[in-house]
C-alpha cells in the first residue's frame, strides 16, 4: 500500500508542478504575447493605407485542403502572383500553385506576416475554426474575402453548436463583416441577413491534362467513398460499416479514402465487428490518407463514387451532426473529384448535387444502403460528360473580376 501511495503521491505532486510550470510560462510570455498582437494590429492599419499591389492574391489557411490549390492553380494560370499562409507543415510541392508559400504559428502571427503584402485581396479559408478569419476581418489589412467550407451556422444540431457555440459566433461575425463571401456551395442561401457581396464558386474540375488516369480495375465492382468518417460505429453516420458489410457479401469492392490518417487503423479495427476477416481481405479497402494532388489518379481505376451521410442514405433526424436541410445546398469537393477521375456518381437525394448529376448524366440517386449494391452491379458506368462550364479555367476570370470589384 506505501508503494501505490508513494506513487500516486508522486503522480499528484507532478501535475502540480506541471500546472504551475505552465501558468509562470503563460504570465512570463503574456507581455511578450500582447506586444505581438498589437504590433500586428499596427502592420495591418499600415497596410491597409499602402497602394494595392497589381494581380496579386495572399490565401490564408488554418486546415490545407484541395479547394485553396485549385483556385491558387487557377488564379497563377492567369498570371497572378499567389502566396499562401498556412499553419499545418506541407507534404507536397505547391509550387504550380503558389509563388511563395510561409507557415504562420497563431492568428495574429499570419496577420503580421500577411501584412508584408498590400495584394488586391486576402482570401481566407476556413473550416470549423474562425480565429483567424475573424483577426484578419477585424483588422483588416486590404480587402477581406471569406471562404467557409462548412456552415455551422443553421446546419448543424445542439449537440454540435453547443461545443462549438464560440466559433459559430465567430462564423457569423465573418459573414457579415468580410468585404466579400466566396462561396462552394448554396448553403449560405440559408442565412437570411444582409449579408456583404458574394459568388458561388465551386470546386470545378481541373484541366483535363492535369493528372494521369489509370484503366479501370476488371476484377470486379469497384466503389469509393473519399471524406469524413464518424469515429462511433455505433451512430448512424458510421454509415462505412454496414455498407461494408453488405457490398462484401455481394463481392463488390469497397474503398474508403478517409480524411485524416489518425482513424485508419481505428476503422480497420472496428471493420472486423461488421465484416469477416476473409471478406474484409477481398472486399473492403481502407486506404490512408492521400494529397489532393494524388486523389484523382488514385481514384480513377474505380467505376463507382459515393455521396451519402447515414445509414438511411440521406440526413436524418438521428443524426447527431446535422439537420435534413443541410443537403438542399450542399456541393462537395469529391462530387468533382468523382467525375474528374471518371466515375460514375451514386447520391443521396440532395437537391443541388442531384441537379448537377443528372444535368449531365454523371450519377443517379440511390435511397437505402442495399440499394447501392443493387445500381452499381445493374447500371452500366457510361463515359462521364464534363462540361467546360464545371472547370477552373472557365470559372477563374469570374472570381478575378470579384476580387476587383469589392468595395
Amino acid at each position: 500500500m506505501s508503494t501505490i501511495y508513494n506513487r500516486v503521491k508522486e503522480l499528484v505532486l507532478s501535475w502540480v508542478f506541471i500546472r504551475s510550470f505552465d501558468r509562470f510560462i503563460n504570465i512570463l510570455f503574456s507581455p511578450y504575447r500582447a506586444f505581438k498582437k498589437r504590433h500586428a494590429i499596427r502592420s495591418a492599419e499600415q497596410a491597409y493605407r499602402q497602394p494595392r499591389s497589381r494581380n496579386q492574391a495572399v490565401f490564408i489557411c488554418d486546415k490545407l485542403n484541395g479547394r485553396p490549390i485549385k483556385i491558387g492553380f487557377a488564379l497563377k494560370g492567369m498570371g497572378w502572383n499567389v502566396i499562401l499562409l498556412h499553419r499545418n507543415n506541407l507534404s507536397f510541392d505547391l509550387s504550380e500553385s503558389f509563388d511563395e508559400t510561409k507557415k504562420f504559428e497563431n492568428e495574429f502571427d499570419a496577420l503580421q506576416i500577411a501584412s508584408e503584402y498590400t495584394p488586391v485581396v486576402y482570401h481566407i479559408f476556413s473550416n470549423y475554426n474562425f480565429e483567424v478569419a475573424y483577426t484578419f476581418i477585424k483588422y483588416k489589412p486590404g480587402k477581406v474575402v471569406f471562404d467557409n467550407y462548412d456552415l455551422l451556422t443553421g446546419m448543424v444540431k445542439e449537440v454540435i453548436s453547443n461545443r462549438y457555440k464560440q466559433q459559430i459566433a465567430l462564423e457569423q461575425y465573418c459573414y457579415l463583416n468580410a468585404n466579400g463571401l466566396c462561396c462552394r456551395d448554396l448553403r449560405v442561401q440559408y442565412l437570411k441577413e444582409n449579408l456583404p457581396p458574394k459568388i458561388l464558386f465551386s470546386e470545378y474540375c481541373w484541366p483535363k491534362e492535369k493528372f494521369k488516369k489509370h484503366a479501370k480495375l476488371t476484377d470486379g465492382i469497384h466503389v469509393v467513398y473519399v471524406g469524413s468518417i464518424e469515429f462511433d460505429p455505433k451512430s448512424v453516420e458510421a454509415f462505412q460499416y454496414d455498407l461494408g458489410a453488405i457490398l462484401s457479401a455481394q463481392q463488390v469492392h469497397l474503398h474508403i479514402y478517409p480524411s485524416h490518417q489518425h482513424i485508419v487503423e481505428e476503422m480497420q479495427q472496428n471493420m472486423k465487428a461488421f465484416v469477416t476477416q476473409e471478406l474484409i481481405d477481398k472486399y473492403v479497402h481502407i486506404h490512408n490518407v492521400v494529397s489532393p494532388l494524388e486523389l484523382i489518379s488514385e481514384i480513377s481505376r474505380y467505376q463507382y463514387g459515393l455521396i451519402i451521410s447515414t445509414t438511411q442514405v440521406d440526413f436524418v433526424d438521428e443524426g447527431i451532426t446535422y439537420f435534413h436541410h443541410m443537403g438542399d445546398g450542399l456541393l462537395p469537393s469529391k462530387l468533382f473529384d468523382y467525375m474528374e477521375a471518371g466515375l460514375f456518381t451514386l447520391t443521396q437525394n440532395a437537391r443541388f448535387i442531384r441537379f448537377v448529376l443528372e444535368r449531365y448524366g454523371n450519377g443517379k440517386v440511390v435511397t437505402s444502403l442495399e440499394d447501392i449494391a443493387e445500381q452499381c452491379k445493374h447500371t452500366p458506368q457510361t463515359k462521364i460528360n464534363l462540361p467546360e462550364s464545371l472547370t477552373l479555367k472557365y470559372n477563374s476570370k469570374r472570381l478575378v473580376d470579384f476580387y476587383l470589384d469589392l468595395k
